[in-house]
């Protein structure tokens, strides 16, 4: 039964000192969200104060090496530490674990009320930071810390979707043995890191999925994978919550990736997974920031999914609708063959 309207927890965190000259991943992203802190867009969006992650937390998937990483290379002061580039500050070792609480803070709340929706707003982002070292502008993986931290606190199954334009090799590599965590992943074809290969982890059929997309993949693709794969497989996972590595570089006017995505299209695909989780995993869903380097679509975007998780249909869209350019479409009668998803 479809919850009655409930709450939608969030948290903002802009890591305004974890900053680089010339990067897209800066506090800049989140110039035009920030006032929502003030003047929320819609009234059943709640605030709520988070601290920084332990390291007990930051343990449960990744190793102390990270840590120790993170921490020597802040206090070096700012520089590149992967070609990707990743860089760090003086701040950034704190930003780090500040963007995790972030994200546990809305995760801990839906779990002490047995179920809920939310959106960590918080940068930098987490998707391609791994057990033992951060990469891909990512320092800690938020979501993974989150994910963790649900089974370690009761929950048996919990599901990642990832539909950020980058595959999140991270997610992946951290979850490949753990049979409690699905893991689906939509991506850019042969985008950085240039992981996530329709084939990989042949060990974890039917629940690690990777679709690749193709270059210029529109809207009818990606919601034709939404309703033909991630629907399914959810159906069948027996997940008790879901965490989406919400990611935005997929919208057309990204400067770092090439698929057309416009801001309905999240609010579209946001809408169905909402519906997933009231249908299949117990009404818990948290969203949580990773791409998006575009200010005004991020801005966008993000109203967007809050729209759909506030049960709204209002939100600005500045860029208007996808250039609609003919795309293909991934394999999905293989897609499906391959991890043995039910058919409606």
């Amino acid at each position: 039964m479809k919850p009655e309207k409930i709450p939608v927890y969030c948290t903002f965190y802009d890591a305004p000192e974890h900053v680089f000259p010339g990067h897209p991943e800066s506090p800049q992203r989140l110039q035009l969200v920030k006032p929502w802190l003030q003047d929320p867009p819609y009234p059943e969006m709640v605030w709520l104060n988070f601290m920084p992650a332990l390291a007990s937390d930051v343990l449960r998937v990744h190793n102390a090496t990270i840590l120790q990483t993170l921490q020597a290379a802040s206090r070096r002061g700012s520089h590149e530490i992967d070609s990707a580039p990743t860089y760090v500050t003086e701040a950034s070792y704190h930003a780090a674990l500040m963007a995790a609480g972030a994200t546990l803070a809305v995760s801990r709340r839906i779990l002490s009320e047995g179920r809920g929706r939310g959106f960590a707003i918080m940068r930098p982002p987490g998707h391609h930071a791994e057990a033992d070292r951060p990469m891909g502008f990512c320092l800690l993986n938020n979501l993974a810390i989150a994910a963790a931290d649900a089974v370690a606190h009761g929950l048996e199954k919990v599901a990642i979707i990832d539909f950020d334009a980058h595959h999140g090799n991270g997610t992946e590599a951290i979850f490949s043995h753990h049979p409690g965590v699905g893991y689906l992943s939509l991506h850019e074809e042969y985008l950085y890191p240039g992981t996530g290969h329709q084939n990989s982890a042949p060990h974890a059929r039917g629940r690690i999925i990777n679709v690749p997309m193709p270059s210029f993949a529109n809207p009818a693709a990606y919601l034709g994978v939404f309703q033909q794969v991630v629907k399914p497989w959810l159906m069948g996972f027996g997940a008790e919550m879901l965490f989406i590595s919400a990611g935005f570089d997929a919208h057309f006017s990204d400067p770092l990736t090439s698929t057309t995505l416009d801001t309905d299209s999240f609010y579209q695909i946001s809408k169905i997974l909402v519906e997933l989780a009231d249908d299949y995993c117990q009404s818990r869903i948290l969203f949580g920031l990773e791409g998006g380097y575009d200010a005004q679509a991020l801005h966008d975007n993000i109203q967007a999914c809050l729209a759909a998780l506030c049960e709204r249909s209002t939100f600005p869209d500045h860029y208007g609708p996808s250039p609609g350019h003919p795309s293909g479409s991934p394999d999905v009668e293989k897609i499906i063959a391959l991890h043995q998803l039910r058919k409606e």
